[in-house]
């Protein structure tokens, strides 16, 4: 048995403890959080600083890991998601390499849980032997097409059958964003999920986004056309992306909206108004590869 003590420990419940004790047993269970004048001076190791719980991740690319100091900030989503695209063809060694000592740099900074976004079975093995707890958002896109939605589930849950699960680590499959899911492809993945399932997606990351959806314009037509991806029978819904999502996603699941650095106070509230389990992630370091 331990007991760690520092300036002032912040517990998972409750307010923070000047000179604070935690008391952990040989596998590193916590059996007390207690204040330092209770126990003997000499049982106690001192630190100075914080001790804090773990940190939650709740926005990772694993799979991109190798992508890190390859991509230049201040470019724009869509540039972004262009260079993303040009390095998918990269060795699987140096891909996996990579994976493995991001997942170690997260775990030696304290981090203890990660919402991992997968499009690929790249991370599995990583997350499935890793002491951090992860939960793979299987992400899926079929670029507004509704043909291909079926396909596209398919070939996405050959991911998801794959993902980590059990031992702490979890799975649902999401959509990737507004601009690039079919409303077909929203029903098959709210019926995969099972209701109280947490999901994620982006939304409302460049002013692009909400341009498509309110007048069929912006930068998002020229990006599908550069892959010949055909946008006819798309038909804008006169309102911003994000309530395209909220029309086709599922109010019972927890819902992360990513990003959201086009949202305004309207946005969050209808969100909030939508479902009583959403919640925001912004990243300000991450902002800084799509504004």
């Amino acid at each position: 048995m331990r007991k760690l003590s520092a300036d002032i420990i912040f517990p998972i419940a409750g307010s923070p403890i000047q000179e604070g004790v935690v008391v952990v047993d040989a596998d590193g269970k916590i059996l007390q959080v207690d204040e330092r004048k209770n126990h003997d001076p000499s049982s106690i190791e001192i630190y100075r600083g914080a001790i804090v719980p773990g940190f939650i991740n709740t926005h990772c690319h694993l799979e991109l890991s190798h992508m890190k100091g390859r991509v230049d900030t201040g470019t724009g989503l869509i540039p972004f998601i262009r260079s993303v695209v040009s390095f998918r063809e990269v060795p699987m060694e140096e891909i996996l390499t990579a994976i493995e000592k991001a997942d170690q740099e997260m775990y030696d900074a304290g981090i203890v849980a990660v919402g991992d976004i997968s499009n690929k079975l790249d991370t599995a093995a990583t997350k499935a032997r890793s002491p951090i707890r992860y939960y793979s958002f299987v992400e899926m896109f079929d670029f507004l097409q509704e043909a291909n939605a079926d396909s596209a589930f398919q070939q996405y849950m050959e991911v998801y059958r794959g993902q980590a699960d059990g031992a702490g680590n979890r799975k649902s499959c999401v959509p990737h964003a507004p601009y690039s899911v079919s409303k077909q492809l929203f029903h098959l993945i709210n019926e995969q999920n099972v209701p109280g399932s947490t999901v994620s997606i982006h939304n409302q990351e460049t002013i692009h986004e909400n341009m498509l959806f309110l007048e069929k314009s912006g930068d998002l037509l020229d990006f599908y056309g550069g892959f010949n991806i055909p946008l006819d029978a798309f038909k804008p819904t006169g309102k911003k992306s994000i309530n395209y999502a909220l029309d086709h996603m599922d109010p019972n699941c927890r819902t992360l909206f990513v990003h959201n650095t086009m949202s305004d106070r309207l946005d969050i509230e209808a969100a909030q108004a939508w479902s009583p389990h959403t919640y925001l992630a912004t990243f300000a370091n991450a902002n800084l590869y799509i504004e």
